[in-house]
């Protein structure tokens, strides 16, 4: 009999847990679709994420920016962070808008020296979806602004132009 009540508690305990895994699964889970973007700045390319991208029936449409890449250089890959928002309108199947609240840093780590260089950024996409879908393309434009620097030959306070192409499944 003790080994049916050991059962019972251990099919209490591994249901609870199922149970809770599902249910924090679920919380977790984006509520858009995905992307990719490719940044060109200054002859160097990175590639970062379009996350939540989500295209509403009102025409509206939203994305987050996630940049977490490196650049090359003479001393080696040098990390590059961005997030930012995107947002904007639909038109038919033209997509257009701005890109916001961009802040990122640069990393480069030599030796037993590290720097950094923090920046901001805006921009202007636009595109257009495949034809009776969900899935949208085209090129965007910017720039960016160092707003502080430890490394010798990052200009602070001058826009660097910055642009690209994207490409969301907003389903």
């Amino acid at each position: 009999m003790k080994n049916v009540k050991s059962l019972s508690g251990l099919s209490t305990l591994l249901l609870l847990f199922v149970l809770f895994g599902y249910t924090f699964s679920l919380a977790m889970a984006d509520s858009g679709g995905a992307g990719s973007f490719t940044l060109v700045v200054r002859g160097y390319t990175v590639t970062g994420e379009l996350q939540n991208a989500v295209l509403n029936p009102d025409g509206t449409i939203s994305m987050k920016m996630a940049l977490d890449g490196s650049v090359p250089s003479p001393i080696g890959a040098v990390p590059i962070t961005a997030n930012g928002v995107w947002t904007g309108v639909r038109n038919g199947s033209i997509l257009s808008g701005t890109i916001g609240n961009v802040a990122g840093s640069v990393n480069p780590c030599f030796l037993f020296w590290c720097g950094a260089a923090n920046f901001v950024g805006q921009g202007q996409w636009s595109g257009s979806l495949v034809s009776n879908s969900t899935v949208g393309s085209g090129g965007f434009q910017g720039t960016i602004t160092f707003t502080s620097s430890d490394i010798s030959g990052v200009p602070v306070g001058q826009p660097e132009a910055i642009s690209g192409s994207w490409n969301a499944d907003f389903s």
